[in-house]
């Protein structure tokens, strides 16, 4: 089944606040948006609700709709949540994983070998990647929402600052031992690893403010 024009509209959205064209504080034409995405006033409402819930738009009765702000200060709340649920789903991974859940984790490694050195935009797309499908094997639909709730706040925090990032292949590699942890059904090491990750990525985005 295709997607609905609300959900287009919502990931577009979405999508355009994560990586800065719509950027912090920016007001939201609802009309251009809706020409240029195809879709009518009651998709956009929705798209509108549903990202104002993830924290990604704030709106104001009688000034419109805003792109919500990145604070910095938000950091460490947003991190620790995911510390907890990235655990849980890296643990739920490795011992749900099955054989054809081990040639996705295979391919994503594959991925990882040759992932280009210095290319942040290439690192966080494989970022991405990996993390989903961590959630997907872990098989729990009610926390993945949640997960990649934060996680989008995560991507969104990272490309306020990335200019002042070093390159983050670093960060991505650190992937390939939680990787293995699910390959090799072991729930201890894949839920310390995931939370190391998650503190990894937290420091990363403090050293560069």
């Amino acid at each position: 089944m295709g997607r609905t024009l609300a959900e287009h509209a919502y990931l577009e959205l979405r999508e355009r606040i994560i990586d800065m064209r719509l950027p912090p504080g920016a007001a939201l034409d609802e009309d251009a948006l809706m020409r240029e995405l195809g879709v009518g006033r009651t998709p956009m409402r929705e798209a509108v609700k549903r990202l104002e819930s993830d924290r990604m738009l704030t709106v104001y009765p009688r000034r419109g709709t805003i792109v919500s702000d990145v604070n910095i200060r938000d950091l460490r709340a947003i991190s620790d949540a995911r510390r907890v649920l990235e655990a849980f789903a890296a643990r739920k991974a490795a011992e749900h994983v099955t054989d054809e859940d081990r040639a996705a984790l295979r391919a994503c490694l594959e991925d990882l070998s040759r992932a280009e050195v210095g290319s942040n935009e290439a690192s966080m797309a494989l970022d991405e990647r990996i993390h989903r499908t961590v959630y997907a094997i872990m098989r729990n639909s009610y926390v993945e929402a949640t997960l990649v709730q934060y996680f989008s706040l995560s991507q969104r925090m990272w490309n306020f600052v990335l200019s002042g990032l070093a390159p983050i292949s670093g960060n991505v590699h650190e992937h390939a031992g939680l990787l293995r942890a699910i390959l090799d059904g072991d729930p201890d090491k894949a839920a310390r690893l995931a939370e190391e990750h998650v503190t990894h990525f937290e420091d990363l985005v403090r050293s560069a403010l």
